[in-house]
């Protein structure tokens, strides 16, 4: 069996994102090595609202890792080197 980590970036009151989906209060630090962290991951599991703005900054997908998107609404010939999966109901 695989191992399994979850990674997020989330407050101190166990918020995601804020008001209306912002997630502008995530500050990023440049000395912080993040090719170090993703080397640690296989795959990148997502939905709809948070792989979205992951496209429009070009990464979609990440060299060296299989991107996974849980949407009922994309299309995966849209995103032909991401997994689509299509929402449970």
């Amino acid at each position: 069996m695989r191992r399994m980590r979850y990674s997020v970036a989330m407050s101190l009151d166990g918020y995601i994102a804020g008001r209306n989906g912002a997630f502008d209060w995530i500050k990023m630090d440049p000395d912080f090595d993040f090719g170090a962290v993703f080397k640690q991951f296989d795959t990148i599991f997502a939905g709809r609202g948070t792989f979205e703005p992951m496209a429009a900054a070009g990464c979609a997908s990440m060299p060296g890792m299989k991107t996974i998107v849980v949407s009922r609404t994309l299309r995966p010939e849209d995103h032909p080197d991401v997994l689509i999966v299509p929402g449970i109901e």
